[in-house]
């Protein structure tokens, strides 16, 4: 007769049942940081830069730090396209004269083309700049100083405490710095060749939230997008699966074959897909969590294979702790317990050899503050139109 398996004693000592041991799932904590090197450098005029960022409220950015888009343009070195995503804005922030949106980086040579959610208040909405014009030395000979006005840093600058009301007053200052003209950019590969879009048809609801700025350019489309989050509760999983990821789907491949180009869709498209998208890949709760369901990996796996590449994993497979998104709760960005939610995802031939339009670096800005996401960045080698 074999011997009784031992009973492990109870809380109140009855002894009567067997204590099982639950099997503990175990969770990967990564947060040290691959350092990555830079793919290319070119200096030939080929490259095609476009950054990305989620500001969660451009107002808020603003005020914080007034210079900020400035700031992000020089240190991107003057990018092609600058996508911004959940600015929060309804169309009366662009009419008021005050807030003056509509110029912000028109100094330094970029329109903007802005699409807000027309079914909630400070919620969603898109905007793309796209460079037109490039600053070059004023040939006027005046040179030296030059008086600017402070328009939106003026009106977004937070008042210091003890400052004198001459100070607080000023409407212009002088800044002994050279004179720069915007002259415009004659390169037909950088010019638009179709109007801008705002939906991807499908479902009545994508084009009314503000999500989508469609830019169509000689030798390829990007789709600057914020795609809808599931929810605290997953209540809009069900759209964001079967309608969202279906009907852009449809909307990218369309693109293709009636341009005949790339198609580059792009921004925060909360998901992370990969267990290295995630900090604490293997808890529990990730599978109950927006952007980490199973049923929104799976969805984001059916796009990818239909054709297309996550850009970024592309360069760097197994390249760890490379997070766009951090909680505000708690020291989620100091300590690096973050999440990649931000994406380029293109074509596969873009990752080709003899493609006129081929993907040669894509990068993330982590020292670029004033949101819970950093700044994503994307170069593309850009041949000469034939």
């Amino acid at each position: 007769m074999p011997p009784k398996k031992s009973r492990k004693a109870s809380g109140n000592n009855t002894g009567d049942k067997v204590a099982t041991k639950k099997k503990k799932v175990e969770v990967k904590c990564i947060t040290e940081r691959t350092e990555l090197k830079r793919m290319w450098q070119n200096d030939d005029g080929t490259c095609f830069k476009v950054v990305s960022w989620n500001v969660n409220g451009i107002r808020a950015v603003l005020k914080k730090s007034p210079n900020a888009f400035v700031d992000l343009v020089k240190k991107a070195d003057y990018p092609d396209v600058i996508c911004l995503q959940e600015t929060k804005l309804q169309e009366k922030h662009l009419d008021d004269v005050k807030l003056n949106l509509k110029s912000l980086l028109k100094e330094e040579g970029y329109f903007s083309f802005w699409t807000c959610s027309t079914t909630k208040a400070g919620y969603s909405g898109s905007v793309a700049f796209v460079k037109t014009s490039i600053k070059v030395p004023s040939d006027s000979g005046n040179g030296g100083s030059v008086k600017k006005k402070k328009g939106l840093t003026k009106f977004f600058d937070v008042k210091k405490r003890g400052s004198s009301k001459k100070e607080s007053k000023e409407e212009e200052e002088l800044i002994d710095e050279q004179e720069f003209v915007l002259k415009p950019i004659c390169d037909s590969n950088r010019i638009l060749a179709a109007p801008v879009e705002y939906d991807i048809g499908g479902s009545k609801i994508h084009g009314k939230e503000g999500r989508i700025v469609s830019l169509h350019f000689p030798q390829f489309t990007l789709i600057a997008l914020y795609v809808p989050n599931s929810g605290r509760k997953l209540e809009r999983l069900d759209y964001r699966i079967k309608e969202w990821d279906t009907d852009l789907l449809t909307y990218v491949k369309k693109i293709e074959s009636d341009r005949n180009v790339s198609v580059i869709w792009l921004g925060d498209l909360n998901v992370a897909h990969k267990g290295l998208d995630v900090y604490n890949d293997g808890a529990k709760h990730l599978t109950k969590s927006a952007g980490t369901t199973t049923e929104e990996k799976e969805s984001f796996s059916t796009q990818l294979s239909a054709g297309y590449v996550d850009i970024f994993r592309h360069f760097h497979p197994d390249a760890e702790a490379q997070y766009t998104w951090w909680s505000t709760i708690g020291r989620g960005r100091p300590e690096n317990k973050g999440w990649r939610l931000d994406y380029f995802i293109g074509s596969r031939r873009l990752t080709e050899p003899g493609s006129p339009v081929q993907c040669r670096d894509s990068y993330i800005l982590f020292d670029v503050e004033g949101s819970d996401h950093c700044p994503i960045v994307l170069e593309l080698e850009v041949k000469q139109n034939v």
